[in-house]
């Protein structure tokens, strides 16, 4: 017999994959939920990864990272320049791979400007 709901037990550490990248904004678009705006969708590019994997040629530089912020209209980025504006993701809510690689991120938190 199969386990079943284990997919429920398994959290994924966002701060520490973060830890080692530079990451700068890209854009937001609302995001929609059951026809309702639930917030935005903020698109972020990873500009430099520092990271240390288990293999030598895994590198995320230039990947995009989508978050989802709720309560937060896309125009409250409108000040933000896309790929010059360097970003942190905080208030981390949740941060779940997904995809049949589990090579899928998804993440519902708060984008903020560095150091601000």
């Amino acid at each position: 017999m199969a386990l079943q709901g284990l997919s429920s037990f398994q959290k994924f550490d966002l701060e520490s994959f973060l830890a080692d990248k530079r990451l700068v904004y890209q854009k937001a678009a609302p995001w929609v939920v059951d026809g309702q705006e639930a917030g935005s969708k903020v698109t972020l590019l990873i500009m430099e990864d520092n990271t240390v994997y288990s293999k030598p040629d895994i590198n995320n530089s230039m990947e995009q990272l989508t978050v989802k912020v709720k309560s937060v209209a896309p125009s409250t980025y409108g000040k933000l320049k896309p790929l010059a504006t360097e970003v942190q993701i905080t208030d981390i809510e949740k941060a779940v791979l997904y995809g049949e690689y589990r090579n899928q991120l998804s993440i519902t938190a708060s984008v903020s400007i560095k150091g601000a």
